[in-house]
C-alpha cells in the first residue's frame, strides 16, 4: 500500500546557497540557454519564432531570453504601483507551511514580505511552524497587460490570434482603431495561441501574476493539458527598498527538465522519491536532483528573464530574496494539442486535474477559424484581388494549411470515438443540450466536448432552483467510473450529429482543394475512417456496457451477505472444551459469474476481461499487474488474455514451460480520486488507489536504493532514443523554406559543452562564454539488459548495449556538516539515504499522505536527551535500516515499534511507564483488596473520578502575517437601525394660566411603578427628527462627545447680525453662573446651584457660556409673554449687567412645586389636558425623575408658544 511506501520529504533550500558553485560542481547540472531581446530586433520576428518552434517545442528544451526590463515601464511594474492600485483589493494567498489559504489584502501582503523574508537565516530555514506566504495565480492588471503587448513578440503572447505581418499576403482591410478609414490588416497565417480561436466566453484567464518572498516555491509540475509556459520576471527587489529600508535581491532559482526526459523524470519521481508529478505536490531536493539519470537545466531568474518553458518538461521554482514579482501565461498550438489528447489528458483523467483550457473544443473551433481564412485565400486567388503566385508561395500561407491538416486529424479521432454503433432496429433516444463549454465530468472533472452519460437517478436540487445531475464522460465510464446506480445512463450530445459529420465532409474537401486533388494520402470520409477502424469506437464500448453492467438502486440499504449452508462443525473434545473444525467448502460459480484466472475467485462477468480461450482475469489485475487499461480490453474485439500471449505471471503459469512472466514498464503508486471527485463517485471495475509493488517485487526489481531497476533503465534508453533522433523539422508538418535561416549572431557565442551540438546554432549569451564549463554528460557504463526480451520490448535497430547512469559518489552526498554516508534515522518517522536525501514513512493512520511533509532540523542542531543512546551516534553499516529492502508489510512494523519505543520512553521520564507498558501491550495484574460492605457501597456509589491530565504547554505561534479581511460581523450591512426617541404630547401643555401654591417641600422623585406620561416613537437611521429630542441609551455605539449645535431660533438670530453668540456651544464643562428667576415658569424648571454659590460666582466675568445662558432666559421669556396675550417686544427686560442680575436674584424666593401636582402630572394619561402647574412640572422632571435642561425646557416652551400664537392667528386677533 502506498502508505507503507517511503515517500522523500520536503527539504528547503538555504538562503545562503551558491548557485554558481552548484552547478560547476554537479555534472548533471546544466545553466539554460540565454539569448537578448536585442536580438529579435536584429534577425526578425521569423527567425525567432523558427528558434522557438526548434529549440523550445520540439526540441524540448528551455529558453531564456534577456534584457526585457529595459524596455518595461519602470513607473507601472513595480510594487509602489500596485499598493496604490490594487492595495485594498483581498486575493488568497497560499500558506505553504500548512497547506492552506487565507484572506489577504494585496497592500497588506507587500507591508510584510520584509518581515516574511527576514524570518529565514541559514540556522532555521527547516523550521516547519514558520510562514511560507506565497501571493500566486491572481489576476494580472489590465494596464499591465497593455504594456507588455507592446514589448513582447507577438507571437509569443498571450491570446495571439495570427502571427502574419502586417498587410501580408491574404490581408484585407480593416477599420483604424487609431484614427479614420481603412487599413492593411495582417496576412493569413496560423494564431499563435489557439485559445483565441474559442469565443470570449469560454477562454480560460490564464494570464496570472506571482508575488512571492523568501522561502516560498512551486512544487515539481508540468504547465497544464501541455502547453507551452511563458514566464517573465516583472520587478524584484534589490539592496533598498523605495522608502530606504533595507532589503535582500530578489531572484528565483527554477530546475528544469527537457521534454524528452518527461517519462524518465515521472519514473524517477514514482520508484525512487514515492510521489507522483502529477500530483503536484512534492518540490524536489536538490540532492534527489544531483542523483537523476537524467540532466537539470539551472536558471537563476531575475530582473528582465523571459523564460519559455518546453511543453510536459518537469520543473520546480524556489524564490528567494524579499520581493519577485512575475507575469505568466500559457500558449496552445497544434503541437501542444496532440500531446493533450495523447498525454496530458489521461495522466490528468487518473488524478482527477481541472481541464482549463478545453482542448476537444479548441480543435473544433480552431478548425472553423482556419477554413474561413483558407476560404478568403481561394477568393482572393480566383478574383486576383492580391497576387496568385505570391498567395501560393506565402510560407505563413503554407503552414495555415498544414496545421489545418493536423488539427483534421485529431477532429477524426474525435468523431470516431463518439460515433455509435448504426442499428437501425435500435433507435437510441439522445437528449440534445446546446453547447455552452460549462459541462464538466463529475468523476474527473474534464471538459466534455461533445457526448456524454448522465444519471437520471442521482440528480440533487441546489439551493438556487437549479438541479446538479450527475454527468460522466465516456472516457471515465469505460474505465468504470461512475455513480452508485453503475448503470441505467441516458445519452447526452450538445451537437447535433449531422451538423458535426457535415463540417467533417466539408473540410476534408476544402484539404483535397488545397493539395491539389485526391491521392493516396488524402483524408477519407467518417464512415471509410470506421470500416478501417479495427477497434471499437469508445461510444459503443460504453454502450454494450450498459448493458452488461447492472443497475444499482442506491436509495436502497445494502443487502446481507448470504449464509453458506455448510457451515463449520463444532465439537468437544475430552477436556470439555468446544473445538471448531472448518469445512471445505466446495467453489460454487453463480449464474453470471466467472472464475478469476489470478485470484481463482468467482467474480461478476462484467467485472472480468474475458478471452476467447475462455480464460477470465480481473480489470485491477490487467491494470497492476499487465499494464493493460480497462478499455485496452474492451476496445479489441481479438482481444488475447497474458496467458495466451505467454507472458502470464501468476502462481500456476510460471510452472508452464515457455512462459515468460511479464514485468511492469512502471511504478503505479495509486491515487485517492475520492477527495476531488463527486462524492456521489465509485469504481466499480479497478480500484486505483491501490499500488502494482506486489507485483514489481514478484517480477525482482524492487531492488535497494541507490541501484537502478529495470523499469527506470528503460525509461532511460527510451530518452536516449528520443533524443538521438535530433529536433530537425518535418516536412510533413512543416514548411523549411531555405530564406527562413536558423537565428545567429556574430557576437553571441557559446558558452557550455552542449551548445556546440545544439540544433541550428542557437546563439548564447556572450556573458557565459567566460564560465568554464561546468555541463558533462552523465557517466553511462554498459550493464546487463535484463527487461527487454521477457516484456516484449525490444532495443530496436541499437545494436549498442543499454546502460545505466552511475552517479559521481563523490556528490551523491550532503554537503552539509554533520550528514554521512550511511543512512540514518532523523527520528519521527525520517531517514537520509547514502545519497542524503531525506524520506519519510508516512503515518498509516494520516488520511491524506499525499501532503507534502517537511525534514526536522539537521541532526547536529537537535538537542538530545540525556539519557538517549541511540541517537546522535554514527551507525554502523550493519544496523542501517534499509526500508527498500523490506517488504511494506516489515517496514510499517518497523515504524510502529519506534512509535512504541517513543513512547515508552517518554512515559519512562514522567514514571508512567508501568501504566503505559501494559496498556500498550494489552496485560493486566489482578490485585484483590478486601473492603467492608459498607464502605464498598460507598465508593460504588461515587461517581467516576475524572482522570487529571497535565496541562500541555500552549506552542507560541510564530505567524508574523494574519488576515486583514473584515469579519462578516463587520462587514454585513445593517439596514437603518431602529433607535428609540422619547417624546411628548402637546396637549401637555395648555395655554390657561395656572398659580401654584407655594410650599417648603422637597420635590419627589418619579416612582418607578408609576406609569409614565412620556411616549416613545421608532426611528431610523434616515427618519427626520426634531431637535432636542433624546435618544434612548440603548445605542450600539456611542459615540465621541460632539460641541452641540444652537437652538434653530437662536440660529436664526445669530444669522440676523447678533454676533455675540456663537454658532455652535462649547464642549468643555464651565462654571455657569445664576440666572434671574423672573417668572413662574423659571422658578419652577430652575435647576441651578444653591445661593452660596451664586454669591461667589456673581463676581466672575461673564464667559461665552454665560451670553448663551442670557439667550436662552430672553427666550423663555419671549415664549411666556406670547402665551399671555402681550406684546413680546414691549415687554421684554432692558439689558441688565451681570452684578445686578445676581443681586435681584437673590432678593427673590424661588416657588417650589407641590408634590401633588408632580404625582398628577406622572398618573394622567395623555388624554387629559393638564394645568399650568402640571405642565411646569411635567417640563422640569424627566421619566427618570431627572430635571430635564435647559435646552429642552426652552425647547417644549417654545413649542407651546408656538401652537398659541397660530391658534391666535387663525382666530383673527
Amino acid at each position: 500500500m502506498p502508505a507503507a511506501r517511503r515517500s522523500a520529504a520536503f527539504d528547503p533550500i538555504s538562503p545562503d546557497l551558491d548557485l554558481d558553485a552548484l552547478v560547476q560542481q554537479t555534472p548533471n547540472f546544466e545553466y539554460v540557454t540565454r539569448i537578448s531581446c536585442d536580438m529579435i530586433d536584429t534577425q526578425g520576428f521569423e527567425v525567432f519564432e523558427k528558434l522557438v518552434l526548434i529549440h523550445v517545442i520540439i526540441g524540448g528544451k528551455p529558453l531564456v531570453i534577456e534584457g526585457f526590463h529595459k524596455r518595461l515601464d519602470e513607473w507601472t511594474f513595480t510594487s509602489a504601483w500596485l499598493q496604490d492600485n490594487l492595495g485594498k483589493k483581498f486575493e488568497q494567498v497560499r500558506n505553504l507551511s500548512k497547506q492552506s489559504n487565507m484572506t489577504l489584502s494585496i497592500g497588506h501582503y507587500l507591508n510584510n514580505m520584509s518581515k516574511l523574508t527576514n524570518q529565514w537565516n541559514p540556522h532555521n530555514y527547516r523550521d516547519r511552524d514558520r510562514q511560507r506566504l506565497y501571493l500566486k495565480d491572481i489576476d494580472c492588471p489590465e494596464v499591465w497587460y497593455e504594456k507588455l503587448k507592446a514589448v513582447i513578440p507577438p507571437s509569443i503572447f498571450y491570446l495571439n490570434d495570427s502571427t502574419g505581418d502586417v498587410a501580408g499576403p491574404g490581408s484585407v482591410d480593416e477599420p483604424n482603431p487609431h484614427g479614420t478609414g481603412l487599413r492593411k490588416g495582417r496576412g493569413v497565417a496560423r494564431a499563435g495561441d489557439l485559445m483565441s480561436c474559442l469565443p470570449p466566453t469560454m477562454r480560460a484567464d490564464n494570464l496570472m501574476c506571482y508575488l512571492g518572498h523568501e522561502g516560498t516555491y512551486t512544487p515539481a509540475h508540468r504547465e497544464m493539458c501541455a502547453s507551452l509556459g511563458q514566464n517573465l520576471m516583472v520587478e524584484t527587489s534589490g539592496t533598498v527598498d523605495l522608502d530606504g529600508k533595507p532589503t535582500k535581491p530578489g531572484s528565483s532559482i527554477w530546475f528544469m527538465t527537457e521534454s524528452k526526459d518527461r517519462h524518465l523524470v515521472s519514473e524517477y519521481w514514482l520508484s525512487t522519491l514515492g510521489h507522483d508529478i502529477e500530483i503536484e505536490a512534492h518540490f524536489a531536493q536538490i540532492n534527489a536532483w544531483k542523483c537523476a539519470p537524467f540532466t537539470t537545466y539551472i536558471v537563476e531568474q531575475k530582473l528582465g528573464d523571459f523564460i519559455l518553458i518546453p511543453p510536459l518538461a518537469p520543473h520546480q521554482v524556489w524564490n528567494r530574496g524579499t520581493r519577485t514579482m512575475k507575469v505568466a501565461w500559457n500558449r496552445t498550438t497544434v503541437e501542444t494539442l496532440e500531446l493533450a489528447l495523447d498525454e496530458a489528458l489521461p495522466r490528468a483523467r487518473m488524478v482527477g486535474r481541472d481541464e482549463q483550457y478545453k482542448n476537444k473544443a479548441m480543435i473544433y473551433f480552431a478548425l472553423d477559424r482556419y477554413s474561413d481564412l483558407l476560404k478568403r485565400v481561394d477568393y482572393q486567388k480566383r478574383t486576383a484581388i492580391q497576387a496568385p503566385e505570391a498567395l501560393k508561395s506565402s510560407p505563413k500561407i503554407r503552414q495555415l494549411q498544414k496545421d489545418f491538416r493536423r488539427l483534421y486529424a485529431l477532429y477524426t479521432r474525435l468523431l470516431l470515438a463518439e460515433a455509435l454503433p448504426q442499428n437501425p432496429r435500435e433507435k437510441m433516444k439522445i437528449q440534445y443540450v446546446p453547447f455552452d463549454s460549462n459541462i464538466t465530468c463529475s468523476f474527473c472533472r474534464c471538459n466534455i466536448f461533445n457526448r456524454f452519460l448522465t444519471c437520471s437517478s442521482c440528480v440533487v436540487p441546489l439551493e438556487n432552483g437549479d438541479e446538479d445531475t450527475y454527468d460522466v464522460c465516456l472516457e471515465c465510464y469505460a474505465m468504470g467510473r461512475s455513480c452508485k446506480c453503475i448503470s441505467g445512463y441516458r445519452w447526452v450530445e450538445q451537437f447535433k450529429w449531422q451538423e458535426l459529420t457535415d463540417k467533417h465532409e466539408r473540410w476534408r474537401k476544402q484539404i483535397i482543394a488545397f493539395e491539389g486533388g485526391l491521392t493516396d494520402k488524402s483524408p477519407q470520409p467518417l464512415h471509410m475512417e470506421r470500416q478501417y477502424s479495427k477497434k471499437h469506437p469508445l461510444a459503443q464500448v460504453c454502450q454494450e456496457q450498459l448493458r452488461l453492467r447492472p443497475w444499482n438502486d442506491p436509495k436502497k440499504p445494502p443487502s446481507a451477505p448470504k449464509l453458506s449452508k455448510d457451515a463449520d462443525e463444532s465439537r468437544v473434545n475430552v477436556n470439555g472444551e468446544v473445538v471448531t473444525t472448518k469445512k471445505k467448502k466446495p467453489l460454487v460459480i453463480e449464474k453470471g459469474h466467472m472464475k478469476n484466472h489470478v485470484s481463482n475467485y468467482p467474480e461478476p462477468i462484467w467485472k472480468l476481461g474475458v478471452c476467447k480461450c475462455g480464460r477470465a482475469y480481473s480489470y485491477g489485475s490487467l491494470w497492476r499487474a499487465f499494464d493493460t487499461a480497462p478499455l485496452t480490453v474492451m476496445e479489441d474485439p481479438d482481444w488475447q488474455c497474458p496467458h495466451c500471449q505467454k507472458i502470464c505471471s501468476c502462481g500456476k503459469c510460471r510452472k508452464i514451460a515457455g512462459m515468460q512472466p511479464y514485468q511492469p514498464t512502471g511504478t503505479v503508486l495509486g491515487y485517492d480520486t475520492r477527495r476531488v471527485a463527486d462524492p456521489r463517485s465509485t469504481e466499480s471495475l479497478v480500484d486505483f488507489r491501490q499500488s502494482n509493488f506486489e507485483w514489481v517485487k514478484k517480477a525482482g526489481d524492487d531492488l535497494p536504493a541507490g541501484e537502478e531497476t529495470r523499469r527506470l533503465s528503460r525509461r532511460v534508453d527510451e530518452a536516449e532514443a528520443a533524443k538521438s533522433q535530433g529536433a530537425a523539422l518535418d516536412d510533413a508538418h512543416y514548411v523549411n523554406e531555405g530564406d527562413n535561416t536558423p537565428m545567429t549572431s556574430g557576437h553571441a557565442e557559446s558558452s557550455t559543452s552542449r551548445a556546440e551540438t545544439s540544433p541550428n546554432d542557437i546563439p548564447i549569451d556572450p556573458l557565459l562564454g567566460s564560465l568554464p564549463p561546468t555541463a558533462k554528460t552523465p557517466q553511462r557504463v554498459p550493464h546487463e539488459h535484463t527487461g527487454g526480451g521477457e516484456n516484449g520490448i525490444q532495443n530496436g535497430d541499437n545494436d549498442q548495449p543499454p546502460y545505466r547512469f552511475v552517479a559521481p559518489s563523490a556528490l551523491m552526498l550532503d554537503q552539509r556538516e554533520g550528514q554521512h554516508q550511511e543512512q540514518h534515522h532523523l527520528g519521527g518517522g525520517f531517514t537520509t539515504d547514502a545519497n542524503g536525501i531525506v524520506f519519510q514513512y508516512p503515518d498509516p493512520e494520516d488520511p491524506d499522505p499525499t501532503v507534502p511533509q517537511y525534514a526536522p532540523p539537521q541532526v547536529e542542531h537537535r538537542p538530545q536527551p540525556p539519557d538517549s543512546t541511540d541517537h546522535g551516534k554514527k551507525s554502523k553499516r550493519s544496523d542501517v535500516l534499509q526500508p527498500d529492502m523490506l517488504d511494506p508489510n516489515e517496514a510499517n512494523e518497523l515504524y510502529h515499534k519506534a512509535q512504541v519505543k517513543r513512547t515508552l520512553h517518554e512515559a519512562r521520564r514522567n514514571n508512567r511507564y508501568i501504566l503505559a507498558e501494559a496498556a500498550m501491550s494489552g496485560r493486566s495484574l489482578s490485585i484483590k483488596l478486601k473492603v467492608n460492605r459498607d464502605r464498598f457501597s460507598q465508593i460504588v456509589s461515587q461517581p467516576p473520578a475524572q482522570t487529571m491530565q497535565p496541562p500541555v504547554p500552549s506552542k507560541p505561534s510564530m505567524a508574523i502575517v494574519q488576515s486583514d479581511y473584515p469579519s462578516p460581523a463587520a462587514k454585513k450591512p445593517v439596514p437603518n437601525p431602529l433607535k428609540r426617541a422619547r417624546i411628548e404630547r402637546d396637549d401637555n401643555f395648555s395655554a390657561k394660566k395656572a398659580t401654584l401654591q407655594k410650599t417648603k417641600k422637597p420635590l419627589q422623585p418619579k416612582d418607578p411603578q408609576q406609569k409614565s406620561a412620556s411616549k416613545y416613537m421608532e426611528i431610523t437611521s434616515e427618519s427626520e427628527m426634531e431637535d432636542g429630542m433624546d435618544l434612548d441609551d440603548s445605542r450600539a455605539e456611542k459615540e465621541e462627545p460632539k460641541p452641540r449645535p444652537l437652538p434653530a431660533y437662536l440660529a436664526r438670530k445669530n444669522d440676523v447680525g447678533d454676533n455675540e453668540i456663537p454658532k455652535e456651544l462649547s464642549s468643555e464643562p464651565k462654571y455657569r453662573p445664576s440666572r434671574r428667576k423672573s417668572t413662574l415658569v423659571d422658578s419652577a424648571v430652575d435647576s441651578g446651584p444653591n445661593p452660596s454659590t451664586r454669591q461667589a460666582s456673581a463676581k466672575e466675568p461673564l464667559d461665552e457660556a454665560t451670553n448663551v445662558a442670557e439667550a436662552n432666559r430672553k427666550a423663555k421669556l419671549r415664549a411666556l409673554q406670547w402665551d399671555q396675550d402681550e406684546d413680546p417686544d414691549d415687554q421684554l427686560e432692558p439689558k441688565v449687567s451681570p452684578e445686578k442680575q445676581a443681586e435681584s436674584a437673590n432678593d427673590k424666593q424661588t416657588p417650589a412645586l407641590e408634590p401633588a401636582d408632580i404625582a398628577r402630572v406622572q398618573q394622567k394619561g395623555s388624554s387629559s389636558v393638564p394645568s399650568k402647574a402640571e405642565a411646569a412640572a411635567a417640563a422640569a422632571v424627566t421619566p427618570s425623575g431627572v430635571p430635564k435642561s435647559i435646552f429642552s425646557r426652552a425647547k417644549k416652551v417654545r413649542v407651546m408658544a408656538a401652537s398659541n400664537v397660530e391658534k391666535r392667528h387663525t382666530l383673527g386677533v
